[in-house]
């Protein structure tokens, strides 16, 4: 016979019985949503349903699948798709760098395109380089350009605070925890005051380490699917001007046709 548990929490500040329920690799309480792990237990379970979740919210905002005879190049599809489904399944920071990991790749491919050789430079240098020699429209230079300064370096070096620093000050309730008490009851009484108007909300900056990780994971949120949206159109209009059959020939009668040439040295 399983054996059942009853929420601790319900019942020191409710005196309420509550039986929890055994989710996966997780104790969770149905009622006041408290939730335990439970040793040895796999956690695919759960990652499932909430990558399912995620990606059901997710994909009606998103462009169309691109498939992968939609892409010249086959690494900018591999990237692309990881971009996309680390999208769906809720990692939005992840996925925001592998978009700036994506436009660098692309570049690359640009400069090997029209030059024969392999750009080993980062994000940066690959955008001077196509700039100096004129690879790419200007107002394409201009996107990749702002999308390193505003997205890519931030995200690149992990700058928290660079990033949600045009966020607006958040609201925070200050409450004093008296550690020889009751936790659990000292937080739902500050709950109470809250509610009732009794605790007053202070404002601080959204850079402050106290709600910075939060504001900045509901921010990575609201941004990626804008920033996705924006790197596909990117990405599909480089392909048709900068990735054409016609490209790829002029490249194989100045450089050969071997696979790799010029990939094995730099600029």
């Amino acid at each position: 016979m399983e054996k059942k548990f009853l929420c601790p929490i319900c019942k020191k500040i409710s005196n309420e019985e509550v039986f929890m329920i055994d989710k996966y690799d997780m104790l969770v309480c149905p009622k006041c949503q408290t939730s335990f792990f439970i040793e040895g237990k796999s956690p695919l379970g759960r990652y499932k349903e909430n990558w399912k979740k995620n990606a059901e919210e997710i994909f009606p905002l998103l462009r169309p699948p691109l498939r992968q005879n939609d892409l010249a190049d086959l690494r900018l599809f591999f990237l692309y798709e990881d971009c996309y489904h680390t999208l769906l399944i809720g990692k939005y920071n992840a996925s925001i760098v592998l978009m700036g990991v994506l436009l660098e790749a692309l570049m690359k491919e640009r400069i090997w395109l029209k030059l024969g050789t392999y750009f080993r430079g980062a994000y940066g240098d690959c955008l001077e380089k196509i700039e100096k020699k004129r690879l790419m429209d200007v107002k394409d230079i201009y996107f990749l350009r702002k999308f390193k300064d505003k997205v890519r370096n931030p995200y690149q070096h992990a700058d928290d605070a660079q990033i949600v620093k045009d966020v607006g000050p958040m609201e925070v309730f200050p409450v004093l925890i008296d550690v020889s008490k009751s936790v659990d009851l000292q937080l739902k009484q500050a709950i109470e005051n809250a509610r009732a108007g009794k605790l007053k909300p202070e404002l601080i900056s959204a850079t402050d380490p106290i709600v910075r990780d939060f504001v900045k994971r509901e921010y990575d949120r609201k941004q990626a699917v804008g920033l996705f949206n924006r790197v596909y159109d990117f990405l599909l209009d480089a392909n048709m001007k900068y990735f054409g059959q016609k490209e790829y020939d002029e490249h194989h009668k100045k450089f050969g046709t071997m696979p790799e040439k010029g990939r094995a040295s730099q600029n």
